[in-house]
């Protein structure tokens, strides 16, 4: 009987990656999915069309692009100061070209059968949609631990203006209503302490 770990077994899978369209979300999704196909995965990158990647650089994937209509948001790039904000938009303008893209994958004649659909941490809307499909769904998560610690210890958001404050802004010497010491012009002086992160890593669960 072969193992789930046999070459034969793994070679009658297929694994589909959908990255988020920003370099740094995408260079390592494209490294894992290089990773997975020399262990001998079949790979399918769904991808939207803004900062698209080169097919011709992946020869042995399959890329199948996906309309985001970021297009029409693209002037409010010079003056848009909130980093989440289009990230919500990408969570809400791909979940109907993914879900429709990814349905049809699954369909496609002949084809292996599809082991799980890696996305990026980013694309929340997606667990939704694998769970439609009864399709396994595993999070790519491109941040370092640091950044994970401290959006588990920080918790502000782009509504109450945290994200995007400089020292202009009129807020800059007001009190952090969750922190009442804290100012948020102290955000941008927040250091952490090697030790404290290390004793936190070890309460972290896998």
């Amino acid at each position: 009987m072969e193992t789930l770990g046999s070459v034969s077994t793994i070679r009658s899978r297929r694994i589909i990656l959908f990255p988020l369209p920003f370099q740094g979300h995408i260079n390592p999704m494209l490294q894992l999915a290089n990773i997975l196909h020399t262990r001998g995965f079949k790979i399918t990158i769904i991808h939207a069309e803004y900062n698209s990647p080169n097919p011709s650089n992946y020869p042995h994937f399959t890329f199948k692009p996906i309309k985001d209509h970021l297009s029409k948001v693209a002037h409010e790039y010079p003056t848009n100061r909130d980093g989440t904000y289009f990230v919500r938009y990408l969570n809400k303008s791909c979940v109907d070209p993914f879900t429709d893209c990814l349905a049809g994958l699954l369909a496609e004649p002949g084809e292996e059968r599809v082991a799980c659909v890696i996305t990026d941490a980013c694309f929340y809307f997606t667990q939704a949609v694998a769970d439609d499909l009864k399709l396994p769904r595993i999070v790519l998560r491109t941040s370092g631990l640091g950044c994970t610690l401290a959006c588990d210890a920080l918790p502000f958001c782009s509504k109450k203006a945290c994200f995007y404050l400089t020292k202009q802004d009129s807020d800059y010497e007001a009190s952090v209503p969750e922190f009442p010491l804290l100012k948020f012009k102290d955000i941008t002086n927040i250091t952490i302490n090697p030790q404290d992160l290390k004793n936190q890593c070890r309460n972290i669960h896998y």
